[in-house]
């Protein structure tokens, strides 16, 4: 069995339920548009830190791309994963490099201040920087107040960098401690993605199969989906992972249509435990034409 779906066998376009965050396949749950909207206020009122946090597959990187795609064009924009780095030093050598400035050679106070004079001229030129730090819990101490730092940059009329840590609940916990109170008073804006509910579950897999350009009602049972949305516990991570490797065994053992075998297999190997038969129905949501909303353009 081909781990890539076959789109053929299915009439779809495109992948769908892919394993990365992909803006054009962007469910609006109330949760991820009540964080792309946070942080598009947030930065229009030039505030210099957000925080969008939540558990592991809720979406969470998904939403701050969501925002980033929303940006018009000219506004400098840096986007780090997975900020595991000892040093401070490391992280401006980062910040440098996606600037697409020299940092090798510099001594530690160099890069901070070729970092603060990066940020001021692109400032001076229109706009602040966006930076968005994914799975920022990662930050040890000094880069936390190196972060915080960088936040208060600013000049008479505005501040330098907009700073959005992505994170697990983890991090807002540790700014509990005394340590971190400078901090956490600069964070203007705190979003947590929450899990979809059973409803919003179903939403999302027939959003997702409709983008791929599919009739989900022809690609996938009532049943299935009410087990699939009873076991992935509302993340989008889950479902997709459940829901892609369903629609591969439904080809494997040539059926056109996922149904509550095809379902449950694919759960049963990704380990969920299905102890009782789910209960509960759902009401599916009617087949809607699905658009793509327009990429913002600089005036």
């Amino acid at each position: 069995m081909g781990r890539v779906m076959d789109l053929a066998h299915f009439g779809l376009t495109r992948r769908p339920f892919r394993p990365t965050a992909d803006t054009d396949a962007y469910f609006a749950s109330p949760s991820h548009d009540a964080a792309v909207e946070g942080l598009t206020s947030a930065f229009a009122a030039r505030d210099g830190l957000a925080l969008v946090d939540g558990s592991t597959g809720s979406g969470k990187t998904l939403a701050a791309l969501k925002f980033l795609e929303g940006l018009e064009n000219d506004v400098p924009r840096l986007l780090i994963p997975a900020p595991r780095f000892a040093r401070a030093a490391e992280f401006f050598q980062a910040v440098l490099f996606d600037l697409g400035v020299e940092y090798r050679g510099l001594s530690d106070h160099e890069l901070r201040l070729a970092v603060m004079d990066q940020l001021l001229n692109k400032l001076a030129a229109g706009h602040p920087t966006v930076l968005v730090l994914d799975e920022a819990q990662h930050l040890n101490s000094e880069l936390l107040e190196e972060v915080r730092l960088l936040g208060n940059l600013e000049t008479r009329s505005a501040k330098a960098l907009f700073i959005v840590l992505v994170a697990l609940p983890s991090l807002r916990e540790r700014w509990t401690k005394a340590e971190f109170a400078g901090l956490a008073q600069r964070v203007s804006v705190r979003v947590r993605i929450e899990p979809l509910d059973r409803e919003e579950s179903a939403k999302y897999i027939w959003h997702q199969l409709q983008v791929a350009g599919g009739r989900p009602a022809d690609l996938i049972s009532e049943e299935a989906i009410n087990l699939l949305t009873a076991q992935c516990q509302g993340l989008p991570r889950l479902l997709n992972q459940a829901c892609s490797l369903a629609f591969n065994l439904a080809r494997s053992a040539g059926e056109s249509t996922v149904d509550t075998e095809a379902a449950m297999e694919a759960l049963t190997r990704l380990g969920f435990q299905i102890e009782e038969p789910v209960q509960e129905t759902l009401v599916l949501p009617k087949p809607v034409e699905v658009k793509k909303a327009p990429r913002r353009r600089a005036a």
